[in-house]
């Protein structure tokens, strides 16, 4: 690699200090200290799903969503949005840990990914056994 080389990888120490930081301090800072452009930062922080603020204790959308796909695939779509009634910005929101997702989004979810019943009470039944191991 020559000195003007820009592309660099990303070091085991650069990543979990992002992880550590990212909602202590700002994407000005971190780049500062790491010796990095903002948009560097804020690119990695963005493909890795890490979040800037503060995020629900459980992300109860993907764990449903995860019963039926591989979360790491899944990409709604325009037709997505339109059929569970939930805006792009609002299923980012609650897709990303923000907010917590409603009873009546979680049902919409649930029925445009055809969820058997079986698979339903699998999910609440799994959900309710977790309750018990949260300390």
């Amino acid at each position: 690699m020559s000195n003007t080389d820009t592309k660099r990888r990303w070091t085991a120490k650069e990543v979990e200090f992002i992880r550590t930081n990212a909602t202590k301090i700002s994407i000005k800072e971190m780049a500062t200290k790491l010796a990095r452009s903002e948009l560097s930062v804020q690119l990695y922080m963005l493909r890795h799903g890490i979040a800037r603020h503060q995020q629900v204790k459980r992300n109860l959308l993907r764990e449903l969503v995860g019963v039926k796909i591989d979360t790491a695939y899944f990409h709604p779509t325009r037709d997505f949005y339109q059929a569970v009634g939930i805006n792009q910005v609002r299923f980012q929101q609650v897709w990303q840990g923000y907010r917590q997702a409603t009873t009546k989004e979680m049902e919409a979810v649930a029925r445009h990914l055809k969820f058997t019943s079986d698979e339903l009470m699998k999910f609440m039944f799994n959900r309710q056994l977790d309750l018990f191991n949260d300390n």
